[in-house]
């Protein structure tokens, strides 16, 4: 669905099935064509169970018609199942241990990779180049090759070995963030800022526990803490920059509420956060200070948990708080 920021007038809608492991949703816009999941089919087996599956495509973004569609191998809607790189899109498809870089236009196979048997691997894009994060698929710890993949071509180059256990929490630019740990049953992890080149930064203080929420702007990664800490650091230098409130209620983990990912405006200069209970927060990116504060009321707790997914998106200077199925546009810096 296409809406105007400025009145919230739908300009148009695409069709899809709905159901399937998660929401329909579009994560990327380019030249003029939005790139999205949908679910791949509505129809049940012959025992009546759903036999649905998850499909990337592309809209025309002035008229809302759908270009091409290509079947994914399973129900993988994040933001590892599909991603731009440079000239193209590249997606978990057509097998579970394949991914592919799809034309952007007509969305043919330009070339494809396939990770060897019994690996893993995780996938980022820093600046238009595809990267591979692969280990063993155990229980135990083994260290994670990185891999750079020629965009043009597919041709694998190793980058560098990584130690530990490694999850990717955020891209910017030339580097990724990744959450580190030498023992499968840790509650502590290192943060550490990798670059294209294999470079590591160590971000100086440990994620104690678990993390409600993360965002990567620029040189900054933006993290909120289940305790209502909002933290920042340099990617460069690993610095703790500030921790201050975070001045939203943060669901609990017992919960399946969920902390919508902060954003950044540059052009106001400040940390923005919403919450699944209506509360919105902006804090000054440089020293964490709470700039403004406001309340939008979400009304009533949808069926099946759909009011605890809240999401903020910046168009411009104009925020778009979603929780479940309503969008709300609150202007910065005032809130309202």
């Amino acid at each position: 669905m296409k809406v105007d920021a400025d009145t919230g007038e739908r300009l148009w809608s695409v069709k899809v099935d709905g159901g399937g492991d998660g929401t329909d949703h579009p994560f990327a816009v380019r030249d003029g064509v939005v790139y999205a999941y949908r679910n791949h089919t509505a129809k049940h087996q012959p025992n009546g169970d759903y036999a649905g599956g998850t499909d990337v495509m592309a809209v025309g973004a002035a008229t809302g018609r759908r270009l091409w569609s290509v079947k994914m191998p399973q129900d993988d809607r994040t933001g590892q199942a599909a991603m731009l790189i440079d000239g193209a899109l590249w997606a978990n498809t057509p097998s579970l241990r394949t991914v592919s870089a799809l034309d952007l236009r007509p969305g043919e196979t330009k070339w494809s990779h396939t990770r060897a048997k019994g690996e893993v691997c995780q996938r980022a894009e820093l600046s238009g180049v595809p990267y591979l994060l692969c280990t063993q698929d155990s229980k135990d710890v083994h260290d994670p090759d990185l891999l750079r993949l020629d965009p043009a071509t597919g041709k694998a180059h190793e980058v560098t070995t990584l130690p530990g256990r490694q999850e990717l929490l955020r891209t910017s630019n030339d580097r990724m963030v990744l959450a580190s740990t030498t023992s499968t049953a840790a509650d502590d992890f290192q943060l550490i800022s990798v670059s294209g080149s294999g470079a590591r930064t160590p971000l100086l203080d440990q994620a104690k526990g678990h993390i409600a929420s993360w965002a990567v702007a620029g040189d900054r990664l933006i993290s909120v803490s289940w305790k209502g800490q909002a933290s920042a650091y340099s990617l460069t230098t690993g610095e703790t920059m500030w921790t201050r409130p975070v001045g939203v209620t943060v669901p609990g983990k017992d919960t399946t509420a969920s902390l919508a990912s902060p954003v950044v405006s540059t052009r106001q200069a400040t940390v923005c956060f919403f919450s699944p209970a209506g509360d919105l927060s902006g804090l000054d990116p440089r020293t964490g200070k709470q700039v403004w504060h406001a309340h939008i009321g979400t009304g009533k707790p949808q069926p099946g948990g759909l009011s605890d997914r809240s999401q903020l998106l910046l168009y411009l200077d104009v925020l778009i708080a979603g929780n479940g199925s309503k969008i709300f546009s609150p202007l910065p810096p005032t809130g309202h």
